[in-house]
């Protein structure tokens, strides 16, 4: 019996018209089962496009039974889909267990690009495209989120952070104290009603001329000259 492909979906960062028509053709075509980061989420972008498919939840802590059954049904011939809550899955969301489990048993796999928050910034900041160093999202520790900056201050180039509307103050200080000078970027809620994108040196931020509305999701992006 020929194996079941999977699909690796990026979808949308926000404004559900991103997906791509290709993904949407996938969805609609080839996939029998949809995995994804949160049914709840998932099912807000199939109701969007009227597609009609069992969707199970996946991800970072699910069970090896769960990562069972998605194998189970490709090894029967149902080609399946993963899709995370927002962009590209294994870009600090969950989906690199599914994907390795999946390469073990010679599950070919698929991946269908599209929505990044990560790609979306980058291509608005005007700054180099590159050397781009991706850190995800920092430690919640702040000594240890400090020795992380640092660490990342020997990369010259662009350096790309996620961070929470809680934590995004805390960031920019450390920020401040280990790339002084520097140029940010701040992208909040990119693709929604309340997008924002703001560029600055980094001081900026901090001395009350620039508000930051600590709501939503953050991408930040240091330019590092080096200098």
């Amino acid at each position: 019996m020929k194996q079941g492909t999977l699909y690796i979906i990026a979808s949308p960062i926000g404004n559900l018209e991103d997906i791509t028509l290709r993904a949407l053709s996938i969805l609609k075509s080839e996939v029998e089962h949809v995995f994804c980061e949160d049914t709840r989420q998932t099912r807000k972008l199939l109701n969007r496009y009227e597609i009609q498919l069992p969707a199970s939840s996946m991800h970072s802590h699910s069970s090896e039974g769960k990562l069972q059954f998605a194998v189970d049904l490709l090894k029967q011939g149902k080609s399946v889909a993963y899709l995370t809550d927002a962009g590209t899955p294994g870009l600090s969301d969950p989906g690199n267990r599914l994907v390795t489990t999946c390469r073990n048993e010679n599950i070919t796999i698929s991946p269908i690009p599209g929505p990044s928050a990560l790609t979306a910034a980058i291509s608005v900041s005007g700054f180099s495209g590159k050397n781009i160093i991706f850190a995800g999202f920092l430690s919640k520790k702040p000594g240890k989120r400090k020795n992380e900056l640092t660490e990342l201050k020997n990369f010259t180039g662009t350096i790309a952070i996620y961070e929470s509307p809680h934590r995004i103050k805390k960031l920019l200080s450390d920020i401040a104290e280990i790339f002084p000078g520097s140029e940010v970027l701040i992208a909040r809620e990119m693709t929604k009603i309340h997008e924002e994108i703001l560029l600055y040196p980094i001081e900026g931020f901090l001395e009350g001329s620039v508000e930051i509305i600590e709501k939503g999701e953050f991408t930040v992006l240091i330019a590092n000259t080096g200098n």
